[in-house]
C-alpha cells in the first residue's frame, strides 16, 4: 500500500477560517484572487467557470497556462504569509500583484473542499483538500495527493497548455445572487485588473454554465462607455499604453440639449496629456517627509502617476447609451468611479470619494489610474487588513490625491465650461424661436382677422398692432405645432393610413397624436389619464385636430365630446374632416357647406377624386401645419405632396392612361395596406345594421 503523501498548512483550521472571513467580503472578490494567482505564475489566460445548477453548491473550476507548481511549489503554496516576491526567480519582484502568499485563502474562503491539479515541464500531480477531514480545531488541514480528480470537459480543454494549476471548488455558496449578478460577473472580474492597458498580454475567459450546453467562454471585457466621454486626459502612452476605444478627438458624441436643433448639442471630445508629476498647488510637500517633488522621488524611490481619467457628456442612461451603448449603472457597476491598480490588480475603488472635492459634475468621473509606489517592496505594507484599500493616513495616499485632484479639477471646469456654452446657444435659439414665433402669430392673426369682414379694416388693424405690442414683451408664443386625429377605434384603418404615410414622409411621432397609434398602449391605460391627455391636446391653439367623421364616430359619446370641444376651441380654419359618410357628419360640424365622403354608391375607392382631395384638403393642410412649428424652432420644413391635375377624359383615353398613372407610388402603396386589404370586412361591418332593416 503506497504511502499517504500530506503538506500540511502553516495555520491551524481555525486559524484559515479567521483570517479568510476577514479577508473576502464576497465571494467575486475571493474569485478574483485566484484569478490573481494565475497571473502571478506567468499565466496569460485564465479561464472560470461556474457551474450554478445549484447556487448554493455551485461548482467552480480555475485553470491557467502559466508555470504550475511542482513537489516544491507545493510546499511553498501551503506556508501562509510566505512573500511570493522575496522568491521570484523569473519576474520582477514588482510586477507580481501578491505580496504576502495570503491570495490561497480565497480558495479556502470559498470551498471545504477543494482539488489542485498542477504541472509544469517535469510533473503533473494532483492534491485534495476536505475539511470534512479535519479533526480538533487545533488540527492543521493538509493537501493530500490523489491520482485524480472528478472528470471534467475544462480538464480536456487544460491540459492543451503545457503546464499550469487546475482548481476544482466544491458546494460553492453563490446563492442570493440573481440573473443580473450573473451576467454582469465576467466584467465585474476584468475591472479587478488593469486588462484596459492593452500592453498587457492578459485574458480572462468566463463561462457560467445553468444547463445549457450552448454556453460559451467568453472573453472578460471591462463595461467602460469611452465613446461617452466628452474629455479625456491621459498619460503619455510611453509611460502607460493608452486602452483600445479610448477617445482620440476625432469622433462626435450627442449630449441632451433642449431647444437646440434635435434637442441635441454635437461635441467633438477634447483629449489631453495627462501629468503624472503636477501636483495640487495646497499640497505642501514638506508634510510628506522624504518626498522630493523636483526629483519625483518618495524615500529614495521613483514614483508617477499612470492612466487615464474621463469626464462623462451625460450620466442619463437613455442619453449616454445613444453614444455608447455598453453604459450601465446599477448597483453591479458605477460609472462614477476612479478605480486605483498597484501592480495591475485593483486595490481601491473609492478613490473618487477619498479626494474630497465636490462640484456639479464631480458624479460624471471615470478613470483608471496606476499608482505602484503605494505597493512597492522597499516601503512598508500599506494594505487594509482585507487588502480591498490602503491606509488613508500613509503620506503616499496623501501624494495619489495631490497628484489626481487637480486632474478631477480640470475636467470638472471642462465641462462646466461646455455647460454654459450649451446654455448660451439654448438661449440664443429660444430668442430665435420666439422671434419667428411672434412672426408666425402676426400672420396668423391678420388671417384669422380677415375671415371677420363685418369688423371695420382700421379696427381689425388695431386689434392687430395691441396684440403684436402685447406679445412683443415677456410673452412667449407657443412653439409646439401638432395634429390630433380624432377618430373611433373602428375607424382606425383610415387614421393609420394617415399617420403611416406622414411618418413615411418624416413627420416625427412627437407631432402627431392619437389613440390608435399602432404599439401605443395608451388608450388602455388610466382612462382619467387618457382624458387629460386628449383634452390638452385639444386645448392646445397649436393642435390642428383632423375628424374621421362615421357612424361609427357618431355613435361614440366621446368622439362627440372631442368634436364639440375641439369646435368650441377653435375657428373653421383650424380643424379638417375626413368623412366617410354624409349623414354621419355631426350637425355643428358641417358648418353649412358640401363635404367630401369616401363612401360613394356604398363603395371606397382611391378614385381621383378622393386623392385630390386626401392631398389637397387633409396631407397637405397637416403638412402645412407643422411645418409653422418647425419654422419657428429652426427645423427642417417638410415637403407638401405633390398635388395633381388630371387630363380630361379625352386625353386620357388617346393616351391609353388612367387617373391612377398619376398617383404617386408611395399614397397607393399605404392605401393598399392600411385601407385596401382591410375594406371587405369594413364594409361588411357598415352596412349590416342597414341590411338588418332591411
Amino acid at each position: 500500500m503506497a504511502e499517504r503523501e500530506e503538506v500540511p498548512f502553516t495555520f491551524s483550521w481555525v486559524a484559515l477560517r479567521l483570517l479568510g472571513s476577514g479577508l473576502y467580503s464576497n465571494p467575486w472578490s475571493a474569485l478574483s484572487e485566484l484569478v490573481a494567482n494565475g497571473f502571478d505564475a506567468g499565466a496569460r489566460t485564465v479561464s472560470v467557470h461556474l457551474d450554478i445548477r445549484r447556487k448554493d453548491k455551485a461548482t467552480v473550476e480555475l485553470f491557467d497556462d502559466g508555470e504550475g507548481m511542482d513537489r516544491a511549489g507545493i510546499q511553498t503554496y501551503a506556508v501562509v504569509g510566505h512573500d511570493k516576491r522575496t522568491d521570484a526567480e523569473n519576474a520582477d519582484p514588482n510586477t507580481l500583484m501578491g505580496r504576502k502568499g495570503i491570495g490561497k485563502l480565497a480558495a479556502l474562503y470559498l470551498s471545504d473542499h477543494f482539488h489542485i491539479r498542477t504541472r509544469t515541464a517535469d510533473s503533473d500531480t494532483t492534491w485534495v483538500l476536505d475539511a470534512q477531514r479535519a479533526g480538533t480545531e487545533g488540527d492543521h488541514p493538509s493537501l493530500v495527493r490523489v491520482e485524480s480528480m472528478a472528470p471534467s470537459t475544462n480538464l480536456e480543454r487544460w491540459e492543451e497548455a503545457r503546464s499550469g494549476t487546475f482548481i476544482r471548488l466544491d458546494n460553492v455558496d453563490l446563492g442570493g445572487n440573481g440573473v443580473k449578478a450573473f451576467e454582469a460577473f465576467a466584467s465585474r472580474l476584468a475591472n479587478q485588473f488593469e486588462l484596459s492597458n492593452s500592453s498587457l498580454d492578459r485574458k480572462i475567459l468566463v463561462r457560467i454554465f445553468d444547463g445549457d450546453d450552448s454556453a460559451e467562454y467568453i472573453s472578460a471585457q471591462k463595461n467602460i462607455a469611452f465613446k461617452n466621454f466628452a474629455f479625456v486626459e491621459r498619460t503619455d502612452p510611453a509611460l502607460y499604453m493608452p486602452p483600445a476605444g479610448l477617445p482620440s478627438g476625432s469622433t462626435s458624441i450627442r449630449i441632451p440639449a433642449p431647444g437646440l436643433d434635435g434637442d441635441i448639442y454635437v461635441h467633438k471630445p477634447g483629449v489631453a496629456a495627462m501629468s503624472g508629476y503636477s501636483v495640487d498647488d495646497k499640497f505642501n510637500a514638506t508634510d510628506v517627509p522624504g518626498l522630493n517633488l523636483d526629483e519625483r522621488t518618495y524615500r529614495g524611490i521613483g514614483y508617477a502617476l499612470r492612466g487615464w481619467v474621463g469626464i462623462h457628456a451625460t450620466i442619463d442612461s437613455e442619453s449616454a447609451k445613444i453614444n455608447d451603448d455598453r453604459f450601465v449603472k446599477n448597483r453591479y457597476y458605477n460609472p462614477a468611479q476612479l478605480r486605483l491598480y498597484v501592480h495591475g490588480k485593483l486595490a481601491s475603488d473609492r478613490l473618487l470619494a477619498q479626494l474630497g472635492l465636490t462640484g456639479t459634475y464631480l458624479n460624471y468621473i471615470e478613470g483608471e489610474l496606476v499608482f505602484d509606489i503605494l505597493d512597492d517592496d522597499a516601503l512598508p505594507d500599506i494594505a487594509t487588513s482585507n487588502r480591498q484599500d490602503f491606509d488613508e493616513t500613509d503620506p503616499r495616499i496623501a501624494l495619489l490625491r495631490a497628484l489626481v485632484r487637480p486632474v478631477v479639477r480640470r475636467l470638472m471646469s471642462r465641462r462646466q465650461e461646455l455647460a454654459k456654452k450649451i446654455t448660451a446657444l439654448q438661449k440664443a435659439a429660444r430668442e430665435e424661436q420666439n422671434s419667428r414665433g411672434k412672426e408666425v402669430f402676426s400672420k396668423q392673426l391678420s388671417a384669422d382677422l380677415e375671415n371677420y369682414p363685418e369688423i371695420p379694416s382700421n379696427t381689425r388693424d388695431e386689434i392687430h398692432n395691441i396684440a403684436t405690442a402685447k406679445l412683443a414683451g415677456d410673452v412667449t408664443p407657443k412653439s409646439d405645432f401638432r395634429v390630433f386625429l380624432s377618430h373611433a377605434s373602428g375607424d382606425d384603418l383610415f387614421t393609420n393610413f394617415v399617420y403611416f404615410l406622414l411618418k413615411h414622409h418624416r413627420v416625427s411621432d412627437d407631432e402627431i397624436f392619437y389613440t390608435s397609434r399602432p404599439n401605443s398602449v395608451i388608450q388602455y391605460g388610466d382612462y382619467r389619464q387618457l382624458s387629460s391627455v386628449i383634452r390638452s391636446n385639444i386645448r392646445d391653439n397649436n393642435t390642428l385636430i383632423c375628424y374621421l367623421t362615421s357612424k361609427n364616430f357618431a355613435a361614440s359619446e366621446y368622439c362627440l365630446f372631442e368634436g364639440g370641444a375641439g369646435w368650441a376651441t377653435r375657428g373653421v380654419s383650424k380643424y379638417l374632416k375626413l368623412n366617410v359618410d354624409f349623414n354621419s357628419i355631426p350637425a355643428f360640424l358641417t358648418n353649412g357647406k358640401l363635404e367630401k365622403t369616401l363612401i360613394q354608391e356604398r363603395k371606397i375607392e382611391l378614385t381621383g377624386a378622393t386623392y385630390k382631395y386626401l392631398i389637397e384638403f387633409i396631407l397637405n393642410p397637416i403638412i402645412a401645419h407643422l411645418n409653422e412649428g418647425r419654422l419657428i424652432k429652426g427645423a427642417d420644413l417638410l415637403e407638401s405632396f405633390a398635388e395633381v391635375t388630371f387630363p380630361d377624359p379625352l386625353e386620357l383615353s388617346e393616351a391609353g392612361e388612367t387617373e391612377e398613372d398619376y398617383f404617386d407610388d408611395v399614397i397607393v402603396r399605404h392605401w393598399r395596406v392600411y385601407v385596401e386589404e382591410k375594406l371587405d370586412s369594413y364594409l361588411e361591418d357598415y352596412f349590416a345594421e342597414d341590411l338588418q332593416k332591411s
